[in-house]
């Protein structure tokens, strides 16, 4: 009898070393909260109009929503399908930053509009669109394929949270808040650009016509969860055309991210130029990880490895 259940994770047997390089930049990209002055923000955030404070306190919450679905939901649902050990120590680590990432939100509130903070979160949980979101994602958690989940949760990443950020990246004046944001965003870049590299070792594996099948399933449910973002957006903000070329940018980003072709209409901004540097697409990557393991196998060699 085989009385073997758990087995130690042996870091120098790598079989992917996706794996490795991602928990390198998962762990250096590392980062807290509590460690951004927001408060310093105060001054630049009583400059603003009641309107501008708002937008950007309902989008924030609305994007917290959905970075405590990510940490609860989201990410523990891809784990089941895991293919090394060491993609399930990189998963735990997305799912404690998915957490940082919510607990973000709270922090700026804090700091922002003390002990107001509540109302918003409030709002965020009673709003029907946020709410058709969230339940629309947890069909697929709880009932969908592991390569269904994987491709909304790099959605949930993208497409439905950029336009959420736009009230705050525009407003360069809360430079703290921003430099939160900023934060979040290099962190959704890696996850996206992680998830989406292990969709594709599923994807292919599949034959021609559960391809066809999968990307069809992926296409109708990204149209139907953009126009529910789009119908927030234009419901809570005085003008949500960038917004909403924000969250179309997005959408773009998760399915080249997929291997997909970019489906939705982007108008060229300098806020969706700002985050084409922040976000990472596949053929990045994989040359990332390749210099990495060059650079590394040069490090570790001695002159008894050359040959002169």
């Amino acid at each position: 009898m085989d009385y073997l259940y758990y087995k130690a994770i042996n870091w120098d047997d790598i079989k992917d070393n996706f794996d490795k390089y991602t928990w390198e930049q998962l762990t250096t990209n590392f980062w807290l909260d509590i460690r951004i002055p927001v408060t310093n923000d105060q001054p630049a955030w009583q400059q603003l109009a009641d309107t501008q404070q708002q937008a950007i306190t309902r989008m924030l919450a609305g994007a917290s929503m959905l970075a405590v679905y990510q940490s609860e939901v989201g990410t523990p649902a891809i784990r089941h399908d895991r293919r090394t050990q060491q993609e399930e120590s990189v998963l735990n680590t997305i799912t404690f930053m998915k957490s940082v990432h919510a607990k973000s939100y709270t922090t700026i509130f804090r700091a922002l509009i003390p002990g107001n903070g509540g109302a918003n979160f409030t709002w965020a949980d009673n709003n029907t669109d946020l709410q058709a979101e969230i339940d629309q994602l947890a069909q697929t958690s709880t009932n969908g394929t592991a390569l269904q989940k994987k491709a909304l949760f790099i959605l949930t990443e993208t497409g439905l949270s950029f336009g959420k950020y736009w009230p705050t990246l525009q407003n360069h004046s809360l430079v703290n808040t921003y430099q939160m944001l900023a934060n979040i965003l290099r962190g959704s870049a890696i996850f996206s650009a992680y998830v989406g590299y292990k969709f594709h070792l599923g994807f292919d594996d599949l034959a021609s016509s559960d391809q066809a099948e999968l990307q069809h399933w992926i296409n109708t449910q990204f149209d139907q969860l953009m126009q529910t973002e789009k119908d927030f957006l234009e419901a809570n903000l005085e003008d949500a055309t960038e917004a909403i070329n924000l969250a179309s940018y997005g959408a773009n980003h998760a399915l080249t991210s997929l291997g997909f072709d970019a489906s939705y209409e982007v108008q060229p901004s300098p806020l969706v130029a700002q985050l084409k540097k922040l976000m990472i697409d596949q053929d990045q990557f994989l040359q990332q990880v390749t210099a990495a393991n060059n650079e590394s196998d040069t490090e570790e060699m001695t002159d008894d490895d050359y040959d002169f």
